[in-house]
């Protein structure tokens, strides 16, 4: 059976595991936060939370195990780290990609536009070229049905 932990020893053991769970959540922060993109990484720091959780609860816990309230602090933890920083490091991806994205939307309208365009004109010529030699093609293809006299 467990030992029963005085309350500060609990108490102590919650610290920690929400400053674990803090960290886990900062590191989240900086990822996507919605959409596809975002499913791999909450799975990869969901594991990670728990294996610091279950590294803290075997080496340095007075109970020498993982407990219920350890695994509650530390999503609390990850979820106030999670909400507070992730509009600060959203706000901030967007000004340092900023400059990135314009100067890509510059080079697209005027470099790759025109060789789209004209692409595009190419595939609408070869299209309406094709249709045009389906339509002389068009002929009656139709087989007659001969009597098996062997019936």
């Amino acid at each position: 059976m467990a030992p029963v932990l005085a309350p500060w020893q609990a108490g102590q053991e919650v610290a920690c595991c929400l400053y674990l769970g803090a960290l886990v959540g900062a590191l989240r922060a900086v990822g996507p936060r919605r959409g596809r993109a975002a499913f791999f990484p909450d799975l990869a720091l969901v594991g990670m939370l728990l294996l610091f959780l279950q590294s803290y609860a075997a080496g340095y816990s007075a109970a020498g195990n993982l407990r219920w309230y350890m695994v509650a602090a530390g999503f609390l933890g990850a979820l106030a780290a999670h909400s507070l920083l992730a509009p600060v490091t959203s706000r901030v991806w967007r000004m340092v990609l900023w400059p990135g994205w314009a100067m890509a939307r510059l080079i697209g309208r005027r470099a790759l536009a025109p060789a789209i365009g004209a692409l595009r004109a190419r595939r609408a010529a070869r299209a309406a070229k094709t249709a045009a030699e389906k339509q002389k093609k068009t002929l009656p293809n139709q087989e007659h049905l001969l009597y098996n006299s062997s019936v």
